[in-house]
């Protein structure tokens, strides 16, 4: 009597551990305690340096542009559509909105707005192409890439004939790009993509979509429209990714030969982890922390003295793969 008393007890001990366990309110405690942790472990190794106040914002002003690109996945990613192309995208709009603001003058409303209107409308392009094609999205992303790298490619090649070079910023429009002003409009596409994706009837529909688009059909949800919605947010989030990275660098080279997709590499693993963090943090928050700890594994390679073009590449590779594993951990049978 006393043995199964005591099997019950530790039975009942058990099941309690795991409801605690599985409190959203200690999850998150213990998931944040760990990063946090790992941070002071990383700190330590790199003498002081990660977390000193200089370096901490040269993080985060490195993780702006990967985390609007970041929130450009989420809302196509959700349903199960992966654009290539986004990396090309962004190139191609950074170069107009800089066209725009130099040539013709018109300053941080052609930077923004032309990066943005390029994206939003490539991405329009892009989402009825895959519609009216109705070839898997990534075949289609890796064949418009290339489309979208060749005009920029040609308007460069154009340019450099004429005696030029592709478009450099100089001094203007550089404020966008560097701190607080990054920072600030990180805080609004914070506010912006976390009120679209979770308070929206665009996100509902999206999220229904990428969880059964036959029963998302069945609930009245117009699948085609919500692939355009998606594609619409996704192009002006890639869109101030473009105009930010533009401001930040000066100048964007137009690439070739696929190159382009390497740019959005650590936007995916990114993504990837954030979509690890879902249980823990809302995806669209877990994007920014995803963006920030990501840029801080770069960053704490180069306090090292890892080389950045050979050893940090493997790191990214393999980084992307075990993001890869940890999101797909809340999937049973076929990968998503």
């Amino acid at each position: 009597m006393g043995k199964k008393s005591d099997t019950v007890n530790s039975g009942s001990q058990s099941l309690e551990l795991t409801k605690k366990s599985q409190n959203p309110l200690i999850r998150t405690a213990i998931v944040t305690g760990a990063i946090i942790l790992g941070y002071i472990v990383l700190n330590f190794a790199t003498g002081g340096r990660l977390l000193s106040a200089n370096n901490i914002l040269s993080v985060l002003r490195g993780s702006v542009v990967t985390t609007f690109v970041v929130w450009g996945f989420c809302f196509i990613l959700t349903m199960g559509m992966m654009d290539l192309s986004l990396g090309a995208i962004m190139i191609l709009a950074s170069n107009v909105g800089g066209i725009l603001a130099i040539h013709l003058g018109m300053g941080y409303f052609g930077l923004i707005f032309g990066a943005i209107a390029v994206a939003t409308l490539l991405q329009i392009l892009n989402m009825r192409m895959m519609l009216l094609a109705k070839i898997p999205p990534w075949i289609y992303g890796l064949g418009i890439a290339m489309v979208y790298e060749a005009i920029g490619t040609i308007y460069n090649v154009f340019q450099i004939k004429a005696g030029k070079q592709s478009i450099a910023l100089g001094n203007i429009c550089r404020e966008l790009g560097d701190t607080p002003w990054n920072l600030i409009v990180l805080a609004i596409g914070l506010i912006l993509a976390f009120i679209i994706f979770n308070r929206t009837s665009i996100g509902f529909s999206l999220r229904a979509v990428g969880s059964n688009s036959i029963v998302a059909k069945m609930m009245g949800i117009n699948i085609s429209k919500t692939i355009i919605q998606a594609g619409i947010v996704t192009g002006i989030f890639v869109g101030l990714a473009a105009a930010i990275n533009e401001s930040y660098g000066g100048r964007v080279v137009p690439q070739s030969g696929l190159n382009s997709i390497a740019s959005i590499f650590i936007p995916l693993a990114a993504y990837l982890l954030a979509s690890a963090f879902e249980k823990v943090y809302n995806i669209i928050i877990g994007a920014v922390i995803s963006a920030v700890i990501i840029t801080s594994v770069f960053n704490v390679l180069t306090l090292l003295g890892v080389p950045s073009g050979t050893w940090q590449q493997v790191v990214m590779g393999c980084g992307v793969l075990v993001c890869g594993v940890l999101s797909q951990r809340r999937f049973e049978g076929v990968v998503k």
